[in-house]
Parts: C-alpha cells; structure tokens; sequence
C-alpha cells in the first residue's frame, strides 16, 4: 500500500510580523545539550574510507550567482527580451539601486537597546544591487558605489550585538552581504582579505558557528534547549556559514554548513525543517507551518539559498533526501495559494529545560504573503531538472515579477529580484555531486548506548532489544542515496520499518519485505556523546526502546535525548 511520510523536530526562528525575532528571551544561563558530535564518526568502531571527491578550490563568483548565470542575465538585458526588460527595470526602480554613500558604523545591534540594524541591512541591500549593476551593464559608477559600501563596512564593523536577534543579525546579513562582495571581488579598489577578515572574525567565528555547533565563545543554540529556536535561526546561520566558506575559500568552514543540512541537530537540518513527507500527495510539512505563514516562507527561501550556493559549488543538496525539500516548497506554495494540505501534529520542547508544546493544525496567519523565493527554487527544480512544481508555478503566476526589499524590515531577509536573476535554460540538468551518507556500509550490531542490550529481529517480525548472542542481531546497512539506508537483517532478509508508515508517536518498528517506501528508508543522525538517534524518513520520531529493559518494543517517539533513544553501531563486517 501506498503510504504517506512524515517527518517531525523542533523549533527555531521567531519575527514580529515577519521580520525575525527571539523565539523566547536571550538565554545566558547553563545549556542543556552536549557539544555537537560530528556525524562522520558518532557511534563509529570503525574508520571510514575517506570520500574519492576532492575539491580543486571553489568556483568565483560561486555564491547565489556563476558567471554563467550572470551571462544569461546579460544577454537578456542586453538584447531587451520582454522578460527581462520587465524585471530589469523592477530593479532598476528600486530605492536601493541607487549611488548613496555608505553609513559604516562599528557595532551593528539587532534586538535591545540601541537597535541600529536597519542601517546595516539597507546598505547590504544597495551594494548588493548596485553590484548587479555593474556585473550586468557594466556601469562603473554602480561599481564604484558597491565597492565603496562593502569596503567601509569591512573596515569599520568590529561587532554584532543585542539580545538573541544578533544570531539573525549574523544569519541574514552575513550570507546578504558576502553575496554582494562575491560579486565585487575582482574590482578595482575591493579590499578582499579586509572583507574575508571581517567576515570571519564579526560574523562567522563568535555568532555563526558558535549558535550551529558551539565554540570558544559559548555552546550552540544560545545556551537553549536544542529545538528551542525555529528553523529560521539554523537556516541563516547555515546560509552564512556556506556562503563564508566559498567567499574565504575555508572548505573546513563550507563543510560545516554542508553537513549541518544533512545531519544537524537543531531545526533547520533538512529533516528537522521538514518533520513530514507525505508520499502520497508529493508534499512535506514545513517545520513552522503550524506557527505561521510567514515564516515558513522564510524558512523555504533560506533553506533554497543554502541548496543553491552548494549547487553553484558542484554540491547537490537540493536532491539530498530524495528531493524532500522540492515537495517542502510545494506544501507551503500550495497552502499559500489557497489550497488544502494535510497536517500532522507537531512537538517541539522550547526554553532552556525544554517545555514540551504541540501545534495541532496549521496556521492560517499571514496566509498569502509572499516573498521573492520562489523563482530560484523553480528554476532549479523545474527548469533545470524537468520536474511540474504546479504550486510554486502559481505562485510564480501570481507574483508575475519578484522584487527585492524596502519597507517592513522583513523584506530584507531575501536578497531579491528572482524572477531576473534565475532563469536557466530547460534541462540544462545538473552534473553537481550527490552526496555519500555518513555510515559505511557493512554489517553491524545495533545498541542501546546504555549497553548490554542489541536491536533483535524476531521470528513474528517484531523488533526488541535483547542481550548479546541472541539470533537476529546482525543488521547489514546499505547506503542507498540522499543520506538513508536500507538496513537489512542478516538472518530473515527483511528490513527495518516502521509498521504501516505510521507517523504517530507509539508505532512500533518491524521488519518487513522491502518495497521502497519512506517507513522503509533509515537515517542516522549524530546524538549526545558517541551515538546516533535513529528514525525512518517517514517521520523524524526517534526509534525508542520502550522502557529500555530486555525485551522492550521498539517504537517510535518524539526525541528526548532519552538513553532509550541513543543507539550505538558495533561493526561486524
């Protein structure tokens, strides 16, 4: 039987009326969560083989813009095709595509006392545009004015402040702004290693990574519980921290931000952004739609920034999970155009303890606001790879021309002007890398971490937990695309799954004969110390051996970072 997918997780990202804002107050008191384990080598006994790709240093421009994107703008432009003489001049229209002076100041506050961001994110916004300019007519005054903007900040910001907002601070206009410098780096007169240095040392080093995964300068999340922000905050930061790699050239720091979409712990990872897959119906519950409209469209467009400055890169996350994030986007397009879409409940736990709370249905606030993301996204989907993205398409319909930000603060969280910038020609086809998983294949026995008791398929195909020896403990797991595994047990040649594809807390896992689906299709991401959370991607609920005794049901449940949820993988062979 055909079944749906889901998936669920926990929470990130809060805007008054849609600009971002703290999900709860700055959280300065101990943290609950361990540091991040990364998920090359959670659980492990054995090393992996290094991957055979190595990268020949990173494409220039390479961030949301290639010289080959840029080209085909030019040619637009140039020989005044109706579309883009239209979106043309909805750029060239815009109060930021105008030469003003910058306004440099060396502390930039968002949220608190002394909030001076806007001058900030209004100068990123005109060098950003004045760059397009330039890039794309050739008009050196615009050149000029770009350069001069991105050169005074550079030299003059020494730091990102206020309350829990500076995260979004770092976020939104770190990825904004090295954008708007890739675009100048080659320019007479930029100051490209005062830019890099800012980068890294204003935004990148004590904000972004430090809110991702925890540093020097404090653990991750801001000290709260791990799904306490919305996954708004994960994405920017995420967003910044590919986007500061490729224009520093750190592939160490790119990595960071590649493998936090795959794997990471907080909610703006891929499968905890998008908490349900419903197979059925191609379409997969965005993290925040039970919160409100604006911000899962937020979310969306971030989330599509992060793929396409990685695709530009050779790197396709836009595939990764069996293109999850294609059916995220048409669930929230479809909604917004006044569409049904189903629903799954969804928990999260908020504050520094954790505070466990649920969205029941849907959020119909700010139904239908728009934002400029969606032309990327259907370029990509669509005019690259030949998929119907029916939803999006009639956003895009709607919408007609995508413009950039003025106004409300919120409109500055996009960069703009996708219906110009993204328009490659059909099935131009993608020849980026698809990304290997992070388990090696092979045979295994999985634990509880507590030890002492291992996953046991039964001759009923019920799955428990039994001490060692026992038949039915050796499970072959086989990467099998996107990040997810078929795992196999050795003795009955069936696979792990959840009963039915289930999405609902208490489903019990089994095994089964394999037939492709979602409940089918295992993923193993990092948990606290050494070991891994386990869950089907039908549904991000943790697999959980009820009560942890001998003998225990193995089920599905909300992820606690219960010791009946960490597993351990003892390698066999």
């Amino acid at each position: 039987m055909k079944k749906f997918l889901c998936l669920l997780l926990g929470a990130a990202l809060l805007m008054p009326v849609f600009a971002a804002c703290s999900p709860a107050s700055d959280v300065e008191t101990d943290g609950v969560t361990d540091p991040v384990t990364s998920p090359e080598t959670a659980g492990e006994t054995e090393p992996k083989e290094d991957e055979p790709f190595v990268r020949e240093g990173f494409v220039h421009p390479g961030l949301l813009h290639t010289e080959e994107s840029l080209e085909l703008v030019r040619d637009g432009v140039e020989n005044g095709y109706d579309d883009y003489k239209r979106n043309w001049a909805k750029l060239r229209a815009s109060e930021f595509c105008q030469i003003a002076a910058p306004r440099p100041t060396a502390k930039v506050i968002r949220g608190g006392n002394g909030d001076n961001v806007a001058q900030f994110y209004r100068d990123v916004a005109r060098a950003y545009q004045c760059a397009l300019v330039w890039q794309i007519e050739g008009d050196e005054a615009y050149g000029d004015c770009a350069r001069d903007i991105l050169n005074a900040w550079s030299a003059t910001l020494r730091e990102v402040s206020g309350n829990a907002d500076r995260y979004l601070a770092s976020g939104l206009y770190g990825y904004e702004i090295a954008n708007a410098a890739e675009l100048m780096r080659d320019y007479p007169g930029f100051e490209l290693e005062q830019m890099q240095d800012m980068l890294l040392n204003v935004f990148y080093k004590p904000l972004c990574e430090r809110f991702l995964i925890s540093n020097e300068f404090g653990k991750d999340h801001n000290d709260a519980y791990i799904t306490n922000y919305w996954a708004n905050w994960d994405l920017c930061n995420m967003a910044a921290t590919i986007a500061i790699g490729i224009f520093c050239d750190r592939e160490d720091i790119y990595d960071i931000g590649i493998e936090y979409f795959k794997y990471g712990k907080g909610n703006g990872s891929i499968y905890n952004a998008i908490p349900y897959l419903f197979e059925e119906d191609e379409l997969a519950q965005w993290q925040e739609s039970g919160r409100d409209q604006g911000h899962a469209g937020l979310g969306i467009g971030l989330m599509a920034t992060c793929c396409e400055m990685a695709y530009n890169q050779g790197d396709d996350l836009y595939g990764w999970a069996d293109n999850r994030f294609m059916y995220a986007a048409e669930y929230v397009a479809r909604y917004n155009n006044g569409e049904n879409v189903p629903f799954e409940p969804y928990e999260w736990a908020s504050g520094q303890k954790g505070d466990w709370q649920a969205h029941t249905g849907i959020s119909s606030a700010t139904r239908g606001e728009t934002r400029p993301i969606w032309a990327m996204i259907y370029n990509h989907y669509h005019n690259r790879l030949g998929y119907d993205m029916p939803n999006v398409k009639a956003t895009l319909d709607r919408e007609k021309i995508e413009g950039g930000p003025g106004g409300h603060g919120s409109t500055f969280d996009q960069l703009g002007f996708g219906t110009l910038l993204y328009n490659d020609p059909e099935g131009s086809g993608s020849s980026a890398r698809q990304l290997g998983g992070n388990i090696e294949d092979g045979v295994y026995k999985i634990a509880l971490y507590s030890g002492g008791l291992y996953l046991t398929a039964n001759d009923d195909g019920s799955v428990t937990v039994m001490p060692d020896g026992n038949e039915g403990q050796e499970w072959q797991i086989t990467h099998i695309g996107s990040g997810q595994y078929k795992v196999v047990n050795v003795k009955n040649g069936m696979v792990l799954a959840v009963a039915e594809g289930i999405a609902h807390s208490g489903a019990e896992f089994l095994v089964e004969d394999y037939y492709g689906w979602a409940s089918q299709k295992i993923i193993f991401t990092a948990a606290v110390k050494d070991s891994y959370r386990i869950f089907a991607a039908h549904a991000t609920k943790a697999m959980t051996a009820s009560g942890g005794k001998e003998g225990a049901k193995i089920i599905q449940k909300r992820y606690e970072q219960g010791f009946e949820q960490m597993w351990k993988l003892e390698w066999v062979g």
